[in-house]
């Protein structure tokens, strides 16, 4: 999802819906903060692993184990 007006809405309503369904994975452009966020392990209705990543900071890939994304290539 990529945020700007609707961060909140993102956070407290789809990020639950997401982990009821069971979605693996999820990731926030936060475009006003310039920051990723990414949601894994769902359990109910949250994600058990919340992680913050910023300018410099490599984002792992999962499902690609050789490669990640690096937030300064995005911003």
């Amino acid at each position: 999802m990529i945020s700007d007006s609707t961060l909140n809405c993102d956070r407290e309503v789809k990020i639950p819906l997401y982990a009821k369904s069971g979605i693996p994975e999820v990731w926030i452009v936060n475009i006003e903060e310039q920051i990723f966020e990414v949601y894994k392990l769902p359990n109910q209705d949250s994600y058990e692993q919340v992680q913050t990543y910023g300018k410099g900071e490599p984002i792992p890939m999962n499902m690609f184990a050789d490669m990640a994304i690096v937030v300064d290539e995005i911003f």
